[in-house]
């Protein structure tokens, strides 16, 4: 019988948890084949009302996944801006953003996008943004912001074990808000 000693399995058992987490879904696809436009997680919902919506699953692996948007009310009032809080979770990287909403006749405008907040679990990131895909919705689109990231997981810009990309997104059409994790 062979003996061994504990700390000798140590690096076995965290390169099993390193493995663990690279077989994980993040916020997208890989860097080599660019961004994927499939949601890992999707939640709608009415646009009047006006409180925080939250949509948690759990992926195969365990790892838990979030994606949210919260109304903001302003000064003890419901304000005729429509601005809310987006925000979504991987389990290791959280991003967050602020909308303000406007009606543009018989649609809605997305009038500002601002505040982007990426935070990560032994992860950096790098290029973050929001974009403003399509400010008004039309009778066919949707209006649609984006915040962005690199993630590099489990290391820093110059080296990293995992790299992905993807973000938050908001869709808003015929009055229902879509938040997707992508």
């Amino acid at each position: 019988m062979i003996k061994t000693k504990k700390w000798l399995l140590l690096p076995y058992l965290f390169s099993l948890i390193i493995i663990s987490f690279i077989s994980t879904y993040v916020f997208a696809n890989d860097e080599k084949t660019g961004r994927n436009d499939l949601p890992v997680l999707s939640l709608s919902f009415d646009i009047n009302d006006k409180k925080q919506h939250e949509l948690s699953s759990v992926l195969e692996d365990g790892t838990i996944v979030t994606v949210g948007a919260e109304y903001i009310e302003k000064d003890g009032e419901r304000s005729l801006s429509g601005e809310w809080r987006i925000y979504g979770s991987n389990g290791l990287a959280t991003m967050e953003y602020y909308i303000q909403l406007i009606p543009y006749g018989n649609y809605t405008k997305i009038s500002d996008a601002y505040g982007l907040a990426v935070s990560g679990v032994l992860t950096s990131y790098e290029n973050e943004t929001i974009n403003i895909v399509r400010r008004i919705e039309t009778s066919s689109l949707a209006a649609i912001v984006e915040g962005y990231a690199k993630f590099n997981y489990f290391g820093n810009q110059w080296i990293s074990l995992w790299t992905k990309s993807g973000g938050v997104r908001a869709r808003i059409k015929n009055d229902v808000i879509t938040t997707e994790l992508y």
